[in-house]
């Protein structure tokens, strides 16, 4: 009686112990779920905004292409119109005040300071020219080239990183399923030995 006593109390703890570690891994596959719907609504999210960096980094290198390049060439150039305009009237300016100054022989001070005033914006506005013509010069030679490139590595990069995201995703995924699906075979076998018993 004795024997039969004992016997039935292991029986009974042993299928106490199989039924806590059938809910024990039902519980843990219940968590791996979980974090394969949260890995999987991370992975939506993080691969929404990298679409969204590729399309605006497209977007830029199309205006740019479209509109950017043309357009801020015209500006400069308008700009070195202006400062070649403007040089024009500072050199009429001085050739004015000679002849009127010149006219009148005037050779006081005053004459003399206004024209000295009018060479120097004269000078000035020849260093206005120069430098506009720079700009043109180092925007078609580098800014246009360097822009293009910042602007294609901006698109390639995005790119780049939603294949790596991709990856990423689909590894992380695998090895979530592979967890789970050794779970599920675990808990199986579980419930396969807890029945045979």
């Amino acid at each position: 009686m004795r024997t039969t006593l004992t016997l039935l109390l292991f029986f009974c703890c042993q299928s106490l112990f199989a039924q806590s570690e059938i809910n024990s891994s039902v519980q843990e596959l219940r968590l791996s779920e979980l974090r394969m719907t949260t890995l999987t609504q991370s992975q939506h999210l993080e691969m929404f905004d990298a679409r969204g960096s590729l399309a605006r980094a497209e977007h830029e290198l199309n205006l740019f292409n479209s509109f950017g390049k043309a357009e801020t060439e015209k500006s400069l150039r308008l700009d070195l119109l202006l400062e070649q305009d403007a040089l024009d009237d500072s050199t009429e300016e001085l050739e004015q005040l000679k002849i009127m100054y010149d006219r009148n022989n005037l050779a006081d001070v005053t004459a003399q300071m206004v024209l000295n005033r009018a060479e120097r914006n004269l000078q000035r506005q020849q260093i206005s020219v120069e430098l506009a013509q720079s700009e043109i010069t180092k925007w078609v030679q580098l800014g246009m080239t360097r822009a293009q490139a910042d602007l294609d590595y901006d698109v390639t990069y995005a790119k780049l990183n939603i294949a790596y995201l991709e990856a990423e995703h689909t590894s992380s995924r695998v090895e979530l399923s592979a967890e789970i699906s050794d779970l599920k075979l675990f808990i199986a076998e579980l419930r396969a030995d807890s029945e045979d018993e």
